[in-house]
């Protein structure tokens, strides 16, 4: 068989994290012929249904990857393929992606579909959470958009309140429904990561970017590699089986009594740290694209 008709074509919907996706893309082509095609226009990077169309026609897709900036127009990426091509596998669920773009939408799946994983004490309207600050009770508020473009990551985390005074000075400036309130757990120097693809997972230690230490040595910059508890393992892979996300990173810290507490959940990561992530995110396309076309002998078209 040639190698055009041997050849898999995977869309691509993605805006961050290029240089690692270029990677991916590069591994792909070279050990399993699979060709990822840019979904978005070439000459703005900008998400266009027509051309959107225009290219699921051209190519036959087996698979599309969603991997975006939290943006409000990212609704028109939603809704174009529920309509032009609800058939097409993703690599994570659109429900993912969606969710992943809301720090309130995260939590609250997890309250009500993951509950043995721990989270902070998490907040659903400034009422609330003024409530709690009036109360006693510390509050850590960041801005609720998860992926947002050209801002710093420290930028997202707007600070912590520990009365209703300095509650009230930060999020003066804001709307309620930008605003995303937990309890603050305290001050911890590691944060640890997992990062996950399919039933593989990895986690390694991160410097807390709320510790406003710049002396930190080179060794402690180090992202170190640590052993994840067997039972939060199972309950982080069930978690994204349940959102359909096989491929997403999850942000943990460990409480004094030695509870893991998930603070944060990534879809799709950079895996800058991890470098193996390139050739087992493409071994996992591949064998998902193999499966589908061994089920359905041809790939899924669009509709019209």
């Amino acid at each position: 068989m040639s190698n055009k008709l041997s050849r898999i074509y995977i869309g691509s919907i993605c805006n961050r994290d290029l240089e690692i996706f270029d990677k991916i893309k590069k591994f792909c082509f070279k050990n399993y012929n699979i060709s990822i095609i840019n979904l978005l226009k070439k000459e703005s990077n900008t998400f266009n249904a027509k051309y959107f169309t225009k290219q699921i026609k051209k190519y036959p897709i087996s698979l599309i990857i969603v991997k975006l900036y939290s943006k409000k127009s990212n609704q028109e990426i939603y809704k174009t393929i529920h309509e032009i091509a609800p058939n097409i596998p993703l690599l994570n669920s659109l429900r993912a992606v969606e969710f992943c773009e809301s720090r309130t939408e995260t939590f609250k799946f997890i309250e009500q579909r993951a509950r043995k994983l721990h989270i902070p004490k998490t907040f659903y309207s400034l009422k609330e959470a003024y409530s709690a600050c009036s109360n006693g009770i510390k509050i850590i508020i960041k801005l609720d958009t998860h992926n947002i473009p050209n801002l710093p990551k420290n930028d997202r985390i707007l600070g912590i309140a520990e009365n209703i005074v300095q509650f009230n000075n930060l999020v003066k400036d804001y709307q309620e429904n930008e605003l995303f309130f937990q309890t603050y757990l305290g001050s911890f120097d590691l944060i640890y990561k997992i990062y996950v693809i399919d039933r593989w997972a990895v986690s390694i230690t991160s410097h807390n970017r709320l510790q406003e230490n710049e002396n930190l040595t080179p060794l402690e910059l180090i992202h170190i590699r640590v052993p994840i508890d067997k039972q939060l393992k199972r309950r982080i892979l069930r978690l994204g089986r349940k959102i359909g996300m096989p491929i997403f990173g999850v942000d943990y810290i460990i409480s004094n009594d030695g509870t893991p507490y998930i603070i944060d959940i990534n879809d799709f990561p950079s895996f800058r740290s991890i470098p193996e992530a390139m050739s087992l995110i493409s071994d996992y396309i591949y064998n998902i694209v193999v499966i589908q076309q061994q089920l359905f002998r041809t790939p899924a078209r669009v509709r019209g």
